[in-house]
């Protein structure tokens, strides 16, 4: 059923303290104060004074960010997108 209603990647964020993706992603990095993931054509870096991951299933991942340094969503170039 959700398919039906998240037709677009989404990504969410919340008073600067929570992240909430929706959609397929891949996990790249985590530790206590960043991590990276791809989504859609994007690579996504956040980092914080802390970091921690509430949820993470197949299609969604929520994280709690702990005062909000940086925020990066770069496009990937096209021969990356492949890999």
């Amino acid at each position: 059923m959700k398919k039906l209603f998240q037709l677009t990647p989404l990504i969410e964020l919340s008073q600067y303290e929570t992240c909430k993706i929706i959609g397929p992603y891949r996990f790249l990095h985590a530790d206590a104060s960043s991590c990276s993931f791809i989504y859609a054509h994007y690579k996504v870096t956040i980092r914080g004074k802390s970091v921690a991951i509430d949820a993470i299933k197949e299609e969604m991942l929520q994280l709690t960010v702990v005062d909000l340094k940086e925020m990066h969503i770069k496009i990937r170039q096209e021969e990356d997108r492949n890999l």
